[in-house]
């Protein structure tokens, strides 16, 4: 028809993670291990090293696998940095405790990043508070709410749309 516009098809991307092709925009990234206990190598990661999908303790050291979000401000939606933080060991006790219930109603833990977020330099080590939620999610992270680092500015105020380009274009395979 003269004068229609197409509607291009929805992008589609192939996934560092599963290598599958997804269809939209991606809106999340995510790590399968804590940065320093990846960089042990595979040998080292097998022979000393005891882990789950959302759990991890590397020589006394305990770490939990969590979502820290990161609103748009161009659109509804919201980046997710699927990233691990360390944390004490009850930490790791009190979401085993949970089962897979609600854990909203109890108070957040803290932890420190464990992974070094892209287009956020010196994120590894921020403090975070780790809050459980529903038991079929893994718990949320938050950055202070006086800190200044830019990956807590963004946390609190939102991305627009150049950022979250800049970090697409920063996590994707090219």
């Amino acid at each position: 028809m003269w004068g229609k516009k197409r509607t291009p098809p929805p992008p589609e991307w192939v996934c560092p993670q599963c290598g599958g092709t997804h269809v939209g925009l991606p809106t999340d990234y995510g790590w399968r291990l804590p940065d320093e206990v990846w960089a042990l190598g595979e040998e080292a990661r097998q022979a000393h090293l005891d882990w789950a999908t959302d759990v991890c303790h590397h020589e006394g050291r305990w770490f939990l696998r969590g979502v820290l979000y990161v609103p748009f401000t161009f659109s509804d939606g919201r980046w997710g940095w699927g990233c691990w933080a360390e944390v004490q060991e009850s930490t790791v006790h009190a979401l085993w405790a949970l089962e897979d219930r609600d854990g909203s109603h109890l108070p957040p833990e803290p932890g420190t990043l464990a992974c070094e977020i892209p287009c956020y330099p010196d994120s590894m080590g921020l403090p975070v508070r780790v809050q459980f939620g529903p038991g079929h999610l893994r718990p949320f992270f938050y950055c202070a709410e006086d800190q200044t680092h830019p990956l807590a500015t963004d946390q609190r105020h939102g991305i627009d749309e150049a950022k979250y380009h800049a970090i697409v274009d920063t996590v994707m395979p090219k």
